[in-house]
């Protein structure tokens, strides 16, 4: 089902046949913020304290964007031009708290800078609107593989920010806070 159109392409339902090439731009996109967690945790943290860390974080990643369309379908938009799979984004619905949330999301990286996120944003903010909820939610890192998701959900009116920030230790190499008496 054909959701919007801008400039040839086409935001779409997505289909399982679309399923591989969303694969690979889940790859292509979330490398460099994968990388930037790897960066800031160090290498031995971030490979033992993933989620499912018996897999690649490729495999974590695809995994989400395919049980996201497994559990539901309607939730993934893809966004294509003549045949070429280029942009989705993962969507849900939490009715009973009134609001939906952009998930998953991303552009191929020779797309980048054309305002294809916020069109599919807008698209889908306007299907919330549709759906009578009330409040929109997004996550996003604070560091700088987050800036271009950042700019783009500012972009489409995301205004209200929460910062959190997470801490790790290796608590192999520190003895500060050992004796929990505080001695």
């Amino acid at each position: 089902m054909i959701i919007a159109q801008r400039d040839g392409a086409v935001l779409r339902h997505a289909v399982e046949d679309d399923l591989p090439r969303l694969d690979e731009l889940t790859i292509l996109c979330y490398a460099p913020i994968q990388a930037s967690y790897e960066a800031m945790l160090g290498s031995e943290c971030y490979r033992s304290v993933r989620r499912d860390p018996e897999l690649t974080w490729e495999g974590r990643k695809c995994g989400q964007v395919r049980r996201h369309y497994q559990n539901y379908t309607e939730g993934v938009w893809a966004l294509e031009e003549a045949g070429d799979v280029f942009g989705y984004v993962t969507f849900y619905l939490v009715r009973e708290k009134n609001y939906g949330g952009l998930d998953n999301n991303g552009i191929d990286p020779s797309r980048r800078g054309q305002g294809w996120s916020t069109f599919m944003f807008r698209h889908v903010l306007a299907f919330f609107r549709a759906e009578g909820l009330r409040f929109a939610f997004v996550d996003t890192g604070l560091d700088a593989a987050h800036i271009p998701a950042r700019r783009a959900y500012e972009a489409v009116g995301f205004d209200r920010q929460v910062p959190i920030v997470e801490y790790w230790q290796d608590l192999s190499r520190h003895n500060r806070g050992s004796d929990p008496d505080g001695k």
